[in-house]
């Protein structure tokens, strides 16, 4: 009887010894990794404002925006131009501005260091002369931010004495989750024995689902953000500031101090073989245009 008990035993591990291969294989076969998704990287590198160019950028292998240049509407090319360089976090740490002169001669004009405190971001500037080899001054800047490091105020609420009177100027930023909801936008001078002046306008803005490409690299490059987003070609528009937001802007209020409020919706123009769109038509006429570089990882 003994005999047959250890024979049964031994007759059991033997059948869970065969079977433990072959459901190991079927659990494998059953739960394969799953595959890697393909990831194509769409990236602005230029800008046109109704045909005209504004902004060219230039990316680096790690997919960083290192360059910014200006096109010279004069000499009808792209002349002076910034370089950037980043901290660990991805946040702008430097940004060198560069002078073209005559298309042969290339100088260090301004160097921008950044240091980003809680609420405020500050910005120690250094100009140079004489073809960026002697230093002609220093400058100290401060930007109010919230929590998520973005714009609050730029600039000064109060009136401030300056040679020939007092005057005020500063830039507001509003949100809706990462998204900016208004902009606004005040430079008052009050010359003296003069009556005084205001130049104020104000943007309002709603956002459909899509999204912005621009958003990522503009969000952590506050000075980036300041170039693309100004209108230095129109004297219409004072700016862009929808272009630094999460996503693209489907309407637009506006009005100045001198103006009644216009509400201005914009329409997109997509390619059937392009993710994102290839122009931003808005109804007041204007039409901005991009250019991509498709990286596929």
């Amino acid at each position: 009887m003994l005999y047959q008990q250890r024979y049964y035993r031994l007759f059991l591990l033997a059948i869970l010894y065969l079977l433990a291969p072959s459901c190991h294989c079927k659990k494998e076969h059953i739960d394969p990794a799953p595959p890697v998704q393909q990831q194509d990287n769409y990236l602005v590198t230029a800008i046109r404002v109704n045909g005209i160019p504004k902004d060219s950028l230039v990316y680096n292998n790690q997919l960083q925006l290192t360059e910014r240049w200006d096109y010279n509407t004069s000499y009808r090319q792209w002349q002076n131009y910034t370089t950037f360089l980043y901290n660990a976090d991805g946040y702008l740490k430097m940004a060198r501005h560069y002078n073209e002169n005559d298309n042969t001669l290339k100088s260090l004009s301004q160097k921008d260091s950044l240091t980003w405190a809680p609420g405020t971001l500050i910005i120690y500037t250094t100009f140079y002369r004489n073809l960026g080899d002697e230093i002609s001054g220093y400058d100290t800047t401060r930007y109010l931010q919230d929590d998520a490091r973005r714009f609050t105020l730029i600039g000064y609420t109060d009136t401030l004495p300056f040679v020939f009177g007092r005057m005020m100027s500063y830039e507001k930023y509003f949100y809706d989750q990462r998204d900016i909801r208004q902009y606004h936008i005040v430079n008052y001078v009050e010359p003296i024995d003069l009556p005084p002046t205001t130049e104020a306008y104000q943007y309002d803005m709603t956002y459909g689902n899509q999204s912005n490409p621009l958003y990522p690299y503009l969000a952590k490059n506050p000075l980036l953000l300041r170039m693309v987003t100004a209108d230095l070609q129109n004297n219409i528009w004072k700016g862009y500031p929808f272009l630094a937001s999460e996503h693209y802007v489907t309407s637009i209020r506006y009005e100045t101090a001198a103006s009644a409020s216009v509400t201005i919706p914009v329409t997109y123009f997509t390619p059937d073989t392009m993710h994102y769109p290839q122009e931003q038509r808005l109804a007041s006429g204007t039409t901005i245009s991009y250019r991509y570089r498709v990286v596929k990882q």
